[in-house]
């Protein structure tokens, strides 16, 4: 605020050039330390700003990883259709016993031209398993999918409210920032007036606490860079992703919008075992079960034969004195018999049972996991909730009112301007701590979203 803005608030009958009384000068002083703390209004989003429901979204469409995935499971589908067509016959056109000093086909009765074919059969059920295989790894890629886009809004609603973080404390640091100016202007004012009772020391630690504040923007506007790059890693647009780019939404819109763990009671055991169930890489792992079992189906039809069939047809010439000779049909059937081969078939299939009974030990230690994460998460939001409470009910209130006791001293010339200038700054940390707390809850429930996660299969139902 300029000089004349202050002397016009010392009244109608004072002058521009004349001082205003001190008491006048006291009330407005206490008029600019307190006015800025009475109400904070929340910060409304506009059109430009990229909400936290942009980003997801822009991170979800965006992502290669998902788009890779969905051709990798319909090379997958395409595969499992494919793998029942038995192998293709072979076809044998060969000339047998051709006499090598005439080179007459007509010569012996054992040359003859041969056409055959054969088809070989897969030992039991190969072709069917094989299909099964690529079927069930086919329904596994949704599942990772599901998980995917689940880390996708963990970790993108994580970076936005850090940018979020910083943006409000910016703001928070420039309002307190304004109010340091004007009171910089009121001390500036009375230290050069007459009557001022402001000292030196006064105007010097005035100057040096806008220093200091503007350092400490210096430093916010980096972190909420460093956070909007990050950021960018997920969000490939290079237009959605600046480093001026606002952050949408006040804090309390951001608790209503996303965040849709509602009760932080933990449920009994069974019930929420049931729930971390449906977590898609639960399910995951439930799908490469599926995988070895099959696997080990396959390792078991080794001990079945392989049966392999052929026709032949051979076509013999007259003989040397013009008399036909009856061609000559064969038909042939081959299995292989696994008798040699047992040892290592028995292994195949043994290492198949074991890697089963691996996955399902896995399956357990995932929720077992999610389980830990689900109770701690829980509590730490808890715990984050009810100091959030502590600031806003006991601490801003007493810092406020320890403010103004040093604010009254002040104005009775028995107190010091330093403590004043404290006892402000100790307000905006308090209130720039609350932020950070505010922030670090919704962090953790966006780790417990990811948690209760399901599969797009369940959520649909």
């Amino acid at each position: 605020m300029t000089k004349n803005n202050f002397w016009a608030l010392c009244g109608d009958s004072q002058s521009a050039d004349q001082p205003c009384s001190m008491t006048s000068r006291i009330g407005y002083l206490r008029y600019l330390l307190v006015l800025p703390f009475l109400a904070i209004l929340p910060v409304v989003a506009d059109s430009t700003k990229l909400t936290l429901q942009d980003a997801i979204s822009k991170a979800i469409s965006e992502d290669e990883w998902l788009a890779s995935s969905l051709h990798r499971e319909e090379a997958l589908r395409a595969l499992s259709q494919g793998a029942t067509a038995l192998p293709d016959p072979k076809v044998n056109l060969g000339l047998l016993n051709m006499p090598t000093d005439s080179f007459d086909f007509n010569q012996e009765a054992m040359t003859q031209l041969s056409f055959s074919i054969s088809q070989t059969f897969p030992a039991g059920d190969t072709l069917r398993l094989m299909a099964e295989k690529y079927s069930v790894q086919g329904d596994q890629l949704p599942l990772e999918r599901d998980n995917r886009r689940a880390i996708l809004t963990m970790e993108v609603s994580k970076l936005w409210l850090t940018a979020y973080q910083y943006e409000q404390s910016i703001k928070l640091v420039l309002r307190n920032k304004k109010l340091f100016e004007q009171l910089h202007d009121v001390v500036e004012s009375s230290y050069s007036s007459a009557y001022g009772a402001a000292k030196q020391q006064d105007l010097v630690r005035s100057e040096l606490e806008l220093i200091k504040l503007d350092h400490r923007l210096a430093e916010l506007e980096q972190g909420k860079r460093s956070a909007l790059f990050k950021l960018s890693q997920y969000i490939q647009s290079s237009s959605s992703v600046e480093a001026s780019t606002p952050i949408g939404l006040a804090i309390n819109s951001v608790e209503s919008l996303s965040l849709s763990a509602a009760a932080m009671q933990i449920p009994p055991s069974e019930v929420l075992m049931r729930r971390l169930s449906q977590h898609p890489m639960v399910q995951m792992v439930e799908a490469r079960s599926s995988i070895a079992q099959v696997d080990k189906a396959l390792a078991e039809q080794k001990y079945e034969p392989q049966w392999g069939i052929s026709l032949g047809y051979g076509y013999r010439g007259d003989d040397l004195s013009g008399n036909s000779r009856a061609d000559l049909a064969s038909l042939v059937a081959s299995v292989s018999l696994p008798i040699f081969s047992s040892r290592n078939q028995d292994a195949q299939v043994k290492a198949a049972a074991l890697k089963v009974e691996a996955i399902v030990s896995e399956k357990q230690l995932v929720l077992n996991e999610l389980r830990s994460k689900y109770r701690t998460l829980s509590s730490d939001i808890e715990l984050l909730q009810g100091r959030v409470e502590l600031f806003q009910r006991q601490l801003i209130p007493s810092y406020e009112q320890s403010a103004q006791t040093t604010l009254n001293a002040y104005t009775s010339n028995d107190g010091f301007f330093t403590e004043v200038v404290q006892a402000r700054i100790a307000i905006l940390n308090a209130q720039i701590e609350l932020l950070a707390i505010r922030v670090e809850r919704l962090k953790r429930l966006s780790e417990l979203n990811y948690v209760l996660a399901s599969t797009a299969e369940e959520v649909s139902k």
